[in-house]
């Protein structure tokens, strides 16, 4: 293509090393994401990047060996948790009837003793909005 004069020259001395760089970069943001996807499938696109460049404390302006390098030794799994938490909180909340149905059945099962303290925490709860409710119970 230099000879066409349609390319200009280039140097690929450090090609090869470039591109394994941003091979194994794009695998491992991939693989991170994919991550983050299945535990918070609410959040964007755009909110599970940013996430995750902020759990290996690197910007995306970085070179593809320090993203490959930081990515890969990130352990996501207490972020995968607390995603999959919101995202199920998330589901509970928007569904307020099953929610309360679900807590009948499981109050059901409860004790005597237990099922006193959950009436103690909701009476807490009621006289002060806001407060949390499992304060009692744990």
């Amino acid at each position: 293509m230099e000879a066409k004069n349609c390319a200009k020259p280039a140097v690929w001395k450090e090609a090869r090393r470039y591109f394994y760089w941003a091979a194994r970069a794009r695998l491992a943001r991939s693989n991170g994401l994919t991550k983050l996807a299945a535990a918070g499938p609410s959040q964007s696109r755009e909110y599970r990047s940013r996430l995750l460049y902020s759990l290996a404390g690197i910007d995306e302006k970085s070179d593809h060996q320090t993203i490959a390098q930081s990515l890969e030794a990130l352990d996501l799994s207490s972020a995968v948790a607390q995603l999959r938490t919101e995202h199920l909180l998330q589901q509970l909340l928007g569904d307020r009837k099953s929610l309360i149905d679900g807590f009948m059945r499981l109050v059901d099962g409860f004790s005597e003793d237990e099922k006193a303290m959950v009436q103690v925490a909701l009476k807490n709860t009621t006289a002060s909005p806001g407060a949390p409710i499992f304060n009692v119970l744990t």
